[in-house]
């Protein structure tokens, strides 16, 4: 059956209102992740910043917590998506006349909000500890919405990987297998220059590092290398998307509780 642009917007906004029902009940997936920046900042900025010789390293550590933030909190809603498959709903899903896109749209949305109060809760954790944006309305505007496309596509990945997961927990433990590296081993929150030979090839090809040094030339206010990061940062989360989002389709379409 073909579903209209409006009709399939709608279920969209219904499946998404479903989705923000399911965060209100179990609020916990939430609370994590206004937490994460925060305990990110305090481990790295206050417990471990000492050690970092970098000058003005808040100004260097807030844009890559946030990204690594925006990263972790990302694979939140795998689990769930997982829920969907084991108990059927998928396949009731499928026998009503709505599209996949507005299925697997609706349940990113709950992700989104997630990504929102994370990078909301660390920029306000960043702020109190004294950090600032010192280039203007748009440039941290265009910061902002960067990370919550970065970790927008990421999601997506994420919702790939729970729909060929059989259980929640395998889907947490693969999700999270892949995040985890991907958060930590970058530039995020150190320089990689003091990295052993074969670990900083990595962490500088590293999407963490490439979108954390796009964030550090967009606010520091200041000419410099980070900024020339930027297209690079936009075009691997869009390139995600544009990948992501026909295979977790085409599973959808495929997929058996």
């Amino acid at each position: 059956m073909t579903i209209g642009a409006g009709a399939g917007l709608r279920d969209a906004g219904e499946l998404a209102r479903r989705s923000m029902l399911r965060t209100r009940r179990a609020p916990r997936t939430l609370v994590l992740a206004a937490l994460l920046p925060l305990l990110l900042l305090l481990v790295f900025g206050f417990v471990l910043g000492g050690s970092v010789d970098v000058p003005g390293y808040l100004d260097f550590l807030v844009p890559g917590v946030l990204v690594q933030a925006v990263t972790l909190t990302a694979g939140l809603g795998a689990a769930n998506v997982a829920v969907d498959v084991r108990r059927g709903m998928i396949d009731r899903f499928r026998t009503l006349p709505v599209g996949s896109a507005a299925v697997l749209t609706g349940a990113t949305a709950a992700d989104l909000v997630r990504l929102a109060v994370t990078v909301t809760a660390g920029a306000a954790a960043g702020v109190i500890a004294g950090w600032r944006v010192d280039s203007g309305p748009a440039a941290a505007a265009a910061g902002f919405g960067l990370l919550l496309l970065s970790g927008y596509a990421l999601t997506w990945a994420s919702l790939l990987v729970a729909l060929y997961a059989r259980t929640p927990a395998t889907a947490r433990r693969l999700v999270y297998t892949c995040l985890i590296p991907l958060a930590f081993v970058s530039g995020a929150v150190a320089p990689t220059d003091p990295m052993p030979w074969w670990l900083r090839p990595l962490a500088e090809a590293n999407p963490v590092t490439v979108t954390a040094a796009a964030l550090r030339g967009l606010w520091s206010g200041t000419p410099g290398t980070g900024l020339s990061a930027y297209p690079l940062a936009l075009l691997w989360p869009l390139a995600v998307l544009l990948l992501a989002i026909p295979l977790a389709r085409r599973r959808y379409r495929r997929t058996v509780p």
